[in-house]
Order: structure tokens, then C-alpha cells, then sequence
């Protein structure tokens, strides 16, 4: 039984969306542990929470994940419940923001979409399907309630498409979006460990072009591997392949934002 329950949004803290989902949580499972990944994602950033949820479940695979960034809320997208092939359970909406994850998860065993009669609760309210349909169904899938008793089967093929795309190989350059950047500057890629280790991407000296810009930068264990100032790849704790700056931002320096598309290679 999954008795983490990981929530991610882009509610921020200074209203009560958070707490209120905490709230129906405890209610309905007591024994499930919630713990906040993040809420300070700018409103309405599927790519954003869609990283976030991915670095999650490639930490804590066995948790459930709830993750809402949900610009069309009560617009016809269906709540989601996905079982991925390692067994992690994600809970969202059908507008991509799960996908991502499924990929470091062992891809999608089931999905369903989940049927509000099957809880029990209240009608949900139009604006806040995370507090009356999404907290609800992580909080019984917590308690050991399978996920085919409280949704509907959905063909995987039937699924919104992701926020970003998978990297993809071009010989021997490796194609992938920056998907994220942190705090400090560092530009995640949608690159994950896995796939850096297969195509000899974890190693020596990496050339990365993000258009006319073409920059070589070693391939380090941790930041402290370079120089202050000077630019290091590595797989950061999200487990993505990142370009960062010692004591510095590399967005800042390169004019760099997610969607940007970089050609990776190594060359030693």
C-alpha cells in the first residue's frame, strides 16, 4: 500500500487551497503521509509542474503523486489516476502534467479517469477539482482502494500530450528540450540519467549548441568539480542532465529559457 502521498501545485501558500486539500486528505485517510514537493510553481506552468512531478517520482518512485497545475479546470478534462509499469501511482489532470513522470516509471501500465460518483463526497465544485475529486481519490488509493474502483479505463493513446517532448537521437547528437530551470540558474534538459549513461552523455567533455550558440563544458559528479564561474554538466537531484554555473546561473548567462532546444553530444 502507498502511504506517501507527494503534492505538487502551483497554489503557492497565501490562500487555503493547500491546506484544504491536506484537510481532505487526513479526513479520508488518516494514515497517509502528505509531503509537499512544491507550490510555488507560477500559476498555470504545466511544463514547470510536469518537471517537478518527474524529479518526484525518480526520488520517491513508490509514492502517490498528486500534482496540479490546472489551467482547464472544470472545462472538460478528465481527472486522471495512472499506474505506471513500476507500480507509482499519479493523480491529475488529463492535460499532460503526468506524463513526463510515467517515462522514469516504467511507463503506463493503467490509466483511468476517475468517476466522482465512485467517492464520497460532495459535488465537486468547478474551480477546485483538486480539493473535491483529485485530493479525494489520492486519499483512498493511499487506504489501499484500487485504482479500477474509482475510475473508468481510458485508452493510453487517448492522453493529452506532454508539456515537452522526449529527447530524441540524431546519430550521435542527443535532441532535448530545457525543460526546467531552478532557482539558481541551472538548466535542466530533458535528458534523464538513464538515457545520459546509455549514450555516453555522463562522461568527459559534452559540446551543447542551443542554436548559434555552441558551448564546451565538462561532465562532473557535483558543482565543486569546476571552478566559481565556470560551467559544469551533471544529473542534478531531479535527474536530468543540467547545465549550471558554479555559484552563478547559466540561464542568465547563455539567455537561455525552457522550450530552448539543445544538440548534445560528447566529443572525448
Amino acid at each position: 500500500m502507498h502511504s506517501i502521498i507527494c503534492f505538487t501545485s502551483d497554489f503557492g501558500t497565501g490562500d487555503t487551497w493547500v491546506g484544504m486539500c491536506h484537510a481532505v486528505i487526513h479526513r479520508a485517510c488518516p494514515q497517509a503521509r502528505v509531503v509537499d514537493l512544491a507550490h510555488d510553481i507560477a500559476p498555470f506552468d504545466v511544463r514547470k509542474a510536469s518537471a517537478v512531478a518527474a524529479a518526484g517520482v525518480w526520488q520517491l518512485p513508490d509514492a502517490i503523486h498528486l500534482v496540479v497545475a490546472d489551467p482547464g479546470v472544470g472545462g472538460g478534462r478528465r481527472d486522471l489516476v495512472i499506474v505506471t509499469g513500476h507500480g507509482g501511482i499519479l493523480v491529475g489532470p488529463d492535460n499532460g502534467v503526468l506524463v513526463p513522470a510515467t517515462w522514469r516509471a516504467g511507463g503506463i501500465s493503467e490509466a483511468y479517469s476517475i468517476v466522482p460518483e465512485h467517492l464520497d463526497f460532495r459535488q465537486p465544485l468547478p474551480t477546485f477539482h483538486a480539493r473535491d475529486v483529485l485530493a479525494p481519490a489520492a486519499a483512498v488509493l493511499a487506504c489501499g482502494v484500487q485504482a479500477s474502483a474509482i475510475g473508468v479505463p481510458v485508452a493510453i493513446d487517448s492522453l493529452a500530450l506532454p508539456p515537452f517532448q522526449r529527447s530524441r537521437r540524431e546519430g550521435d547528437i542527443t535532441v532535448a528540450e530545457v525543460i526546467d530551470i531552478d532557482r539558481f540558474g541551472s538548466l535542466r534538459m530533458a535528458v534523464s540519467a538513464d538515457e545520459a549513461a546509455a549514450r555516453g552523455l555522463d562522461r568527459g567533455t559534452l559540446e551543447m549548441a542551443f542554436g548559434h550558440l555552441m558551448i564546451e563544458v565538462p561532465f562532473g559528479r557535483t558543482f565543486a568539480d569546476v571552478p566559481e564561474g565556470e560551467p559544469i554538466a551533471l544529473v542534478d537531484s531531479s535527474g536530468w542532465l543540467t547545465l549550471a554555473i558554479r555559484l552563478g546561473s547559466a540561464a542568465e548567462r547563455y539567455g537561455l529559457e525552457p522550450g530552448a532546444i539543445a544538440r548534445v553530444r560528447s566529443i572525448d
